[in-house]
C-alpha cells in the first residue's frame, strides 16, 4: 500500500472495529438479558451465567462484522470530505483505486474473521452454550425444585417432581404453553438425566401427553414408554437433533455421519447451516464495496455525510435482508442454496463494475432527492431537538 492508501486503511479500520465493539455490545445485552431467566436459585448457574453469555460473543460478532465494515468504510470516506482531502486526491490526478484498495482490504480482513469464527470458533462456543444451558437445566430439576410444588423454570414452561434422586426423578409433570396454538402437558411415572456423547438428555418414562388446541379447546391424548428431552430448551429430542447443526464442524455437515437420525430426517437443516457458514464471509467484501460507491466519490460540504450513510444502511439491510430470507427457504427446495450463494456474489460484481466505472452516485437523480428528503426532514424537527433547544437557551443567556 502507498502512504495514502495506510492512511486510509488506518482511518476504516479504526472506525471498523470502533463499530463492531459498539455493535456487538449492544446486541450481546439484548441477547444476555433475553436468556437472564435461566439464573436459578442455585450458586452454580449464577456463577456460569457470565461464562455461558461469553459464548454467545463469537456469532454475534460474526453477525454484526459486515455492518461494522460498511459503517467503519463510510465514516473512513465521509471524513475525507468533511476534512476536504477527497477533493485533493481526486486533484491530484489519483484513480478510484487509490480509495477502493484500502477498503476492499478491510472488507477481506472482516470476511477471514468471519471464516474463522464460522468453521472454528462458533461451532465450539455453540456446543459450550447449549451445554451449559443444558446443565444448568439438570441440576435445576434434579437438585433444586421443591417436591410437590410447581416452578416456572422458564416464561411459559412449568415443571413439578415428586421426588428426585440423583439423576433420576419421580413423578414428573411438564407443562408447555409457549406454543402460541398448542398447550402441552406431559406426565411420567419417572425421568432420567441421560449424558450422552457430552450431551444431556431427559427421558420421560411410562406416561402421556395431553395436546390442547388453543383454537377450539380440542384435547388429545397420547400415551408413551418413553419421550426424549433436550435439556438445552427443555423441548422434544425425539429425531435426535439435541445436538443442534450450529454445534457441528464444518467436516460434519459437508459428510455427515449416516446413521445420524437429524441427517437422515432433516438434511436439509444441515445444507442450510453449510451454506450461512459459505456465504456470510461474502456479505463483508460486498459491504466494504458498496461503501466505496455511496461514499468513495468527491463531493462538496453542502452534500452532506448523512446520506451516504443512510443509503448504504439502507443498501446493507436489505440485501442481507433478503440473504435471511433466502436461507430459510432452503428447508423448501435446494434451488434457493443457489440463489443464497448468489446474491452476495451478484452484489460484489455490481460493485466493482460501478467503482471501475467511476460511478457518481451522487449525481444520480435519485440520490439528489434522496439527500434534499433527508435535508428537509433533518430541518423539520431539528427546532424540536433537545440540543437545539439547549444551543438556544443558552445561546440567549
Amino acid at each position: 500500500m502507498t502512504l495514502l492508501e495506510r492512511y486510509l486503511f488506518k482511518r476504516a479500520i479504526t472506525y471498523a472495529a470502533a463499530s463492531l465493539a459498539s455493535l456487538v455490545l449492544i446486541v450481546w445485552i439484548v441477547q444476555a438479558l433475553a436468556r437472564i431467566d435461566i439464573i436459578k436459585t442455585s450458586a452454580s448457574a449464577a456463577g456460569n451465567i457470565f461464562w455461558i453469555a461469553l459464548m454467545l460473543l463469537p456469532d454475534l460478532t460474526a453477525g454484526v462484522v459486515p455492518f461494522a465494515v460498511l459503517i467503519g468504510a463510510i465514516q473512513a470516506l465521509n471524513s475525507l470530505n468533511t476534512d476536504s482531502e477527497r477533493p485533493v486526491i481526486a486533484a491530484s490526478g489519483a484513480s478510484q483505486s487509490v480509495i477502493a484498495k484500502p477498503i476492499i482490504a478491510l472488507g477481506l480482513i472482516g470476511g477471514l474473521l468471519i471464516l474463522l469464527i464460522a468453521h472454528i470458533i462458533g461451532p465450539a462456543s455453540a456446543s459450550a452454550f447449549q451445554n451449559g444451558i443444558r446443565s444448568i437445566n439438570a441440576d435445576t430439576i434434579t437438585l433444586f425444585l421443591q417436591p410437590g410444588r410447581f416452578e416456572r423454570v422458564q416464561p411459559g414452561l412449568v415443571v413439578s417432581i415428586g421426588a428426585a434422586r440423583g439423576s433420576t426423578v419421580e413423578s414428573l409433570v411438564i407443562a408447555d404453553t409457549r406454543d402460541a396454538t398448542t398447550d402441552l402437558t406431559y406426565f411420567a411415572r419417572e425421568a432420567k438425566i441421560l449424558k450422552q456423547d457430552d450431551q444431556s438428555l431427559l427421558l420421560l418414562y411410562d406416561g402421556q401427553l395431553h395436546r390442547r388446541s388453543k383454537s377450539d379447546g380440542g384435547i388429545s391424548v397420547i400415551e408413551f414408554q418413553t419421550y426424549a428431552f433436550d435439556l438445552a430448551e427443555l423441548k422434544p429430542a425425539t429425531r435426535g437433533d439435541w445436538i443442534r447443526a450450529s454445534e457441528r464442524s464444518t467436516f460434519a455437515l459437508i459428510w455427515p455421519d449416516p446413521n445420524d437420525a437429524l441427517s437422515q430426517t432433516r438434511p436439509s437443516v444441515l445444507t442450510e447451516e453449510l451454506t450461512d457458514r459459505m456465504t456470510n464471509w461474502l456479505y463483508a467484501l460486498a459491504f466494504a464495496l458498496w461503501a466505496v460507491v455511496v461514499a468513495g466519490q468527491p463531493r462538496t460540504n453542502r452534500q452532506g455525510t448523512g446520506p451516504a450513510m443512510a443509503l448504504g444502511l439502507i443498501g446493507g439491510l436489505g440485501l442481507k435482508a433478503i440473504g435471511f430470507v433466502t436461507l430459510s427457504l432452503i428447508e423448501e427446495s435446494f434451488i434457493w442454496v443457489l440463489v443464497t450463494y448468489a446474491l452476495p456474489l451478484s452484489a460484489i460484481t455490481l460493485n466493482a463494475v460501478l467503482i471501475m466505472r467511476d460511478f457518481n452516485l451522487s449525481r444520480w437523480s435519485l440520490f439528489e432527492k434522496f439527500a434534499n428528503a433527508s435535508y428537509q426532514i433533518g430541518k423539520a424537527i431539528g427546532p424540536w431537538m433537545p440540543f437545539r433547544q439547549s444551543a438556544r437557551g443558552a445561546a440567549g443567556r
